[in-house]
This record gives C-alpha cells, structure tokens and sequence, in this order.
C-alpha cells in the first residue's frame, strides 16, 4: 500500500464559525489553524477558524488533510499550507436536516453505553490557578515558541522568584480578545480556561494563572520541552508495538481520568501530545473538550481522527474519544492514519466505509485492539461498553502493564527528549519575538483604564481572566 505524502502544515481542527453562544461554561476554545502557523516547533499554538463575516456561514470543520498523495513507502515532510474545508456534503450525513452546531442533552443514546452520570463533578474541584500579587510585568518573554492566526505561545521567565531555577519558566499562551470576540470564540476560550483551572492529572498540561491587559488575554501554562509526539514519530517513521503501548498507555490514563468527569477531549492526534523532559506524555490544547452528560451534535476535529458517528451527525460522546485511540495507536506502528485521502471528503468516505490495510508485520493483539477501538457501531467499542474505560486497560494488549506504577511516573519513558536545561528550547522552531505594542501588559504595567472605559464590552467577556 502506498504511504501518504506528510505536509509541513499539519491539519488543524475548526469549529462551527457561526455557533451559537451558549450560558454553559463547558463550550470549549478552538483556535488553530495549522494554515496559518509560522512554526514546526511542537507546542500547538493557538489557532483560529479561517472565516471573516463576509463569508458564507458554512460550517469548517478543518484544513486540508494532514496526509495525502501516493508516494510510496512512509511519511515524508514536505509542502503547503491549507485551506478550509466546508461542512461535510449532505449525503454523508443522516441528518441532513439537523442545525449541525446545534447541541441537545435531550436525547437518549443507548450507543454510549459510558455517558452516564459523572463519577464526579467539575465544578466540586477547586480552581488551582492562582495569581495573588502575580503581574504580567512579573515576566520576561525569552521567546516564542509558537504562532497562529490570533495569538502565539511564549516562553517566558518569572524574573524574581524565591522558586528554583527550574520552576520559572513557563509557556505563555496570548490571546487578542478582539479576535476572539469577532471569530466567536469568547465561550470557548472562557470554557477552556474553566476546565484547565480545574482539572489536575500527570499527563495533563497544567494552567497556573490567567491574565488579560487592554488587548490580550493571556494564560500561564507548564512549559513542556520534549516536543510534540507528532515530531518524534515522523522521525522513528514508526513505533514498536512496545514503545506504541507505553504512550496509549498514558493517554487512556489521562482519558480515564477526564470522562470521570463526563468531559470529552475530541482532539486526540500526535501533534497535541508533548514529551516533558522525562519523555512522559502531556495532553495539550483543550480546544475542543467539553463536558458532555449525554451527547453533542458540534461538527469538530481533525478529519483522519474523526468517528463515524461525528462525521454523521449522529451525536456524539466519549466513544469518539475511544475511536481516536484507535487511529493514534494505528498511526503510531504504522506511520500514518489508516484513512487518509487527498481531501477531507475522501477521507470521511473511508471511515465510513471502513476498510482499513493491515501491514503485515503487525501482530495478532495489535491489530485486535486496533479493531476494537475502530468499531463503526459505538455501542460494540471498546471503551464505551459496559465496563467503560476498565475494559480497556484489561484488553490482552496491555497484559503486564502496571497501570499505578505508570501514572506515578515510575516507568522509564523509551524516548527521553536531549535537554540541556529548564529553558531549552531546541525542540521548538525560532520565531521572531513580538512587538512590543502587540504584548503591552507583559512589556510594562497598564494604567487603570478609566470609567467609562471599565465597561469597554470586549473586555467584559473576560472577566474571568
């Protein structure tokens, strides 16, 4: 079988452009747009949709695929950016008629056998961001690290600090709020920083503060130096069965703990998994998670990883999740996704349809638990029966792993990213350093703006940065 051609620009994921605001907190941020990014380097920076208000109001579920072609043999790295891609045709989905941004938790879905009620609830955990005395002027910008269509990652350094050396440096997300307000993403960025406040897990990415000055919103995350998987995998072309399961082992961990709290994640891929400096993995960018007690219909994801019933409009929940287990653990051994096409519409006709190439070296388990994962009926997934994500870590494929061992970090990671110190940063591609005008809160402190302007309505819908 012909191997897929890999483009430098990796497919990003895009949401509904013309989606409704909700009240729920739990709508969560899009904001790539992998078209758009200057840089090779792996901490996904943030990302917008590729829409303007004089567009038509179709739906964009993501660029162009992050695979396509027929060159033979594997991946390699080479070639042009996106464009967006409109809502799926109408006669890919069942449900034509459905408004496909529109979300219900009114139906009921025996296919998600796991969305029941939570085994705890988010909003019992107490917010773990903290800010205190903590100014933006408090920080140095050392670099940038990523950027994307509204906003870039910075590293930056705490300048004095009673912490050690190697607990003042962090990655600083900035966000412009107007972009925000204009591509409509004010509810998901608002909802990502509510679930990143609140969730705490080894091999989830942590938040620390939030900020916002006269023109950004700004967020205070662990700097992870490894690396995105995606990276180290195009270099190896491919994983062992053994080094595959030490990193799906970690991500159904990390998995596992999210759905306790009836959260889905819908964005699992290489490129949002970092190695930190131990080679362990970190789960990235929230973009699309959302606490979900029954399903969603919002079209989201990237197209190599997204599940039938997405790509049907079907409504959706944590099986999606399990699904992209599925593609990651095949990507993982293989080299690339096991459907994947010039274009995103051939690529949703062969999920659908289903028939995936078995290389020939793979071994009998692997591919059992491949399928399991890749079940069309959700109902049949492995996952999403009866004993949810505990079938899983009892899948014959996993046998001898020590699961608590694991998450206490006890394993030695087989990949240990070269890094000489806190601040490394030669994982990541070089990028020019910001104006100064484009960052003022982090380049010198603000006045308080005055009355009139303490109601600006931008501003307004941060108050919780």
């Amino acid at each position: 079988m012909d191997g897929p051609t890999m483009h430098a620009f990796r497919s990003s994921s895009l949401p509904n452009p013309i989606q409704q605001s909700r009240a729920s907190p739990f709508n969560t941020p899009c904001w790539r747009d992998s078209g758009f990014i200057a840089s090779e380097g792996p901490l996904t920076p943030p990302l917008s949709p590729g829409h303007s208000d004089d567009e038509d109001s179709g739906i964009i579920v993501d660029t162009e695929p992050r695979y396509s072609g027929h060159s033979h043999g594997h991946p390699d790295i080479p070639m042009h950016a996106r464009k967006s891609q409109p809502l799926l045709p109408e006669a890919m989905s069942r449900r034509g008629s459905r408004a496909p941004d529109t979300e219900s938790a009114m139906a009921v879905d025996t296919g998600d056998l796991t969305d029941r009620p939570a085994a705890r609830h988010l909003e019992d955990e107490r917010p773990r961001t903290h800010r205190g005395s903590l100014k933006l002027t408090d920080f140095e910008v050392k670099g940038t690290i990523g950027t994307g269509t509204f906003g870039r990652v910075l590293l930056v350094r705490l300048r004095s600090s009673s912490l050690p050396s190697s607990q003042n440096i962090f990655a600083m997300k900035v966000l412009r709020k107007t972009d925000i307000v204009r591509l409509r993403q004010v509810e998901h960025v608002n909802a990502e920083r509510y679930i990143l406040s609140r969730v705490q897990h080894p091999f989830i990415v942590d938040l620390f503060a939030t900020f916002q000055d006269s023109l950004n919103i700004y967020m205070l995350l662990s700097y992870v130096p490894g690396g995105e998987l995606f990276t180290h995998l195009r270099r190896a072309q491919r994983f062992t069965a053994d080094v595959t399961r030490f990193y799906l082992a970690t991500i159904i961990l990390a998995l596992k703990y999210l759905h306790s709290f009836n959260i889905i994640y819908r964005d699992l891929k290489p490129e949002n998994l970092l190695l930190d400096s131990r080679g362990y993995l970190r789960l990235t960018d929230f973009g699309f998670a959302k606490i979900v007690d029954d399903r969603t219909w919002t079209l989201c994801g990237t197209p190599e990883y997204l599940a039938p019933e997405i790509i049907q409009s079907d409504g959706h929940g944590k099986a999606a999740d399990w699904w992209a287990c599925g593609i990651l653990c095949y990507e993982m051994m293989v080299g690339y996704p096991p459907f994947f096409d010039e274009t995103p519409y051939g690529i949703y006709e062969k999920i659908l349809n289903g028939k995936i190439h078995w290389p020939r070296n793979m071994d009998r388990l692997s591919k059992d638990l491949i399928k399991a994962f890749l079940h069309p009926d959700r109902s049949q997934r492995l996952g999403n029966l009866i004993g949810g994500s505990q079938d899983v870590l009892d899948h014959p494929w996993f046998r001898g792993v020590d699961w608590d061992a694991l998450e206490r970090r006890e394993i030695r990671a087989p990949i240990i990213p070269q890094v000489a110190s806190v601040d490394d940063t030669r994982h990541f591609s070089r990028l020019p350093l910001p104006l100064a005008d484009e960052i003022p809160g982090l380049i010198r402190e603000e006045q308080p703006p005055a009355l009139q302007q303490q109601f600006d309505p931008i501003s307004y819908q941060f108050m919780e940065f």
